[in-house]
């Protein structure tokens, strides 16, 4: 019997010796389970009147700051002169306006939404996801005071879009 069918035998490989620590790789630890913010099943609690009003002034002052910053992007948009000197002007000056254009599409999109919000709390259903009509839960709200669906439907609807459709 030679050395390496010995060595087979005994599970060992004379190829790859033992290591001896400072030349091992440890091993890939696992990458974190990852858990939605809210547990679907656990229930939320209703806003308290003090958590409606803290946040209809939220989306108050976040709405008087947008219609001021879309008031300013306008001007500037229109304040852009048309008079370039050279190519560089101009491509600077269509460069400043697309930013400028995007800027203002993305606030007209957040104001929208902010004032589907304040809507919802004149009628009542501030705070239900529009997808399964559960709460969304203060600390979502809190931090995106104008959000339509909870967490795990937000989820469920962004991990739709990525897999096309779920179909």
């Amino acid at each position: 019997m030679t050395n390496r069918e010995g060595a087979s035998r005994n599970g060992t490989s004379p190829a790859r010796p033992e290591a001896s620590g400072s030349a091992t790789t440890a091993p890939m630890p696992k990458p974190p389970v990852r858990r939605p913010a809210v547990e679907p099943d656990v229930e939320l609690p209703e806003l308290t009147p003090e958590q409606l009003a803290e946040l209809r002034q939220a989306l108050e002052e976040r709405r008087a700051s947008l219609v001021a910053m879309i008031d300013e992007r306008q001007h500037a948009e229109r304040d852009i002169s048309r008079e370039v000197g050279d190519e560089m002007d101009e491509a600077n000056a269509e460069g400043a306006t697309s930013l400028t254009s995007k800027l203002l599409e993305r606030d007209v999109r957040v104001l929208a939404e902010i004032d589907r919000a304040l809507a919802k709390m004149r009628e009542g259903t501030y705070g239900m996801c529009e997808g399964t009509g559960e709460p969304i839960g203060y600390r979502r709200l809190k931090l995106r005071p104008w959000a339509r669906y909870s967490v795990a439907y937000q989820e469920q609807i962004e991990r739709e879009e990525r897999t096309g459709g779920g179909s």
